[in-house]
């Protein structure tokens, strides 16, 4: 019984929702716009027919008159910015979600333009149904009720001597009359709310356009991550192992404790700069995100012999080999992405096999960069080595050579690790 008398009320307030829901009186004000609009359209045909009409009309100069004008009053429907005017008015008057209709992106195409103009004519002549109804509905109800009071009787005494003599009748009419404004509106807003996708949405060349842009963004988000996490990573990993140094040396050999202090400053300094490029990326339409990227431009394999030495100061021996000329003869996103590799493989060398020698190849050959980074595995590996954890560093690699097209291998090897990374140019 709970469950049916729950149901009857959720029916009942359904069935009353129009006339208590704000909803109702947002749409109707689109509506009476759509009326209004629907009227001064009517208006402007009538005073054409009726000039037609007039045989002393010259209808040569009528013609082109009536012509002329009709390409005025109808172009608009097609324009984009009505279009984006009846987007925002929809959304507003109409409760549609802006993920249903997005604001419109880039010129529109001529089918979008005919959709258009077909939500333009449905708008005036739902429009026009509901204004029409408003002014006979009103003055109809009024008349109704005056005349159950006794005013002005001769009105309903026309519509027949049956209704005359039944009071109640009359106000019951007077009751439909104006029901009949705020149930039609409501029906008018549910057709409209089903017809503003498919007549204002995006067609499918948008909507293939957003997915491509949504994407865009997903692929900077991560490239913007991978530069946080390689850059910010290495300058902690140096850090912790500089401070660590410098607080077993402070009471031994201060002059290794300075020099591991200054170690900490450098890569700290580093880490800045790499902060500062990203976030001048992230405010890439801002003028000062954009002077910052100007300022910290990004990392490339010229800056590899400072990497190394960061490295080296952390404790770590590594050997750089490194044709001079190599850097400035590669693309700059060739020379970025290797650089972003060699780091993280040295920020893995350094954090999971501390103190192992390190080497570090780059060379070009048969039209490719090649990048290797070998380092000896340590005598008891821990569950944090890179062989064993599976964490983020590998799978930033392996995107950053993915995205030029390059190969990845990384993993264990005759008892070293070896990243090896290769780059096709050209």
């Amino acid at each position: 019984m709970t469950a049916t008398a729950g149901s009857r009320r959720r029916t009942l307030r359904w069935a009353l929702s129009p006339l208590t829901s704000a909803s109702t009186v947002r749409a109707g004000v689109y509506l009476v716009i759509g009326g209004v609009l629907a009227g001064a359209y009517f208006v402007l045909a009538a005073g054409f027919v009726q000039m037609f009409a007039d045989p002393a009309t010259p209808r040569v100069a009528v013609g082109v008159l009536a012509l002329v004008t009709a390409v005025i009053v109808g172009s608009p429907p097609f324009l984009a910015p009505v279009r984006a005017l009846e987007i925002a008015a929809v959304r507003t008057f109409l409760d549609v979600d802006a993920r249903t209709l997005p604001d419109p992106v880039g010129a529109p195409t001529v089918a979008t333009r005919w959709r258009g103009a077909a939500w333009f004519a449905l708008h005036l002549a739902l429009g026009a149904l509901v204004t029409l109804g408003l002014l006979i509905a009103v003055p109809l109800a009024t008349q109704l009720v005056l005349s159950a009071f006794g005013v002005e009787r001769a009105f309903l005494v026309q519509m027949g001597s049956a209704l005359a003599r039944n009071t109640a009748g009359w106000l019951a009419l007077a009751v439909l009359a104006l029901l009949a404004l705020p149930y039609g509106t409501a029906l008018a807003r549910r057709v409209l709310r089903q017809s503003a996708e498919p007549l204002l949405g995006p067609d499918q060349t948008a909507r293939i356009a957003e997915l491509e842009a949504h994407a865009d963004r997903l692929a900077e988000r991560g490239r913007l991550a991978r530069e946080l996490h390689d850059s910010v990573g290495h300058a902690l990993t140096v850090t912790t192992l500089q401070a660590a140094a410098a607080a077993r040396q402070v009471g031994t050999d201060p002059e290794a404790a300075r020099r591991s202090l200054a170690a900490i400053e450098d890569a700290g300094r580093s880490a800045m700069a790499d902060l500062d490029h990203v976030l001048g990326l992230l405010r890439a339409g801002d003028d000062a995100g954009a002077a910052s990227a100007r300022r910290a431009p990004a990392r490339s394999l010229d800056d590899l012999p400072a990497l190394v030495d960061d490295a080296r100061r952390a404790g770590t021996a590594v050997r750089l080999d490194l044709d001079p000329g190599t850097a400035g003869s590669l693309p700059r996103a060739t020379s970025h992405e290797a650089y972003r590799v060699v780091q993280e493989a040295l920020t893995n060398a350094v954090r999971h096999a501390p103190g192992r020698p390190v080497t570090v190849r780059v060379s070009v050959d048969d039209g490719a960069l090649d990048v290797a980074v070998t380092n000896p595995l340590p005598a008891a590996p821990s569950r944090a080595t890179p062989a064993h954890r599976g964490g983020r560093g590998l799978h930033g690699m392996a995107e950053r050579v993915r995205l030029l097209r390059g190969e990845l291998d990384a993993g264990p090897r005759s008892g070293a690790w070896v990243v090896r990374a290769r780059f096709p140019l050209g």
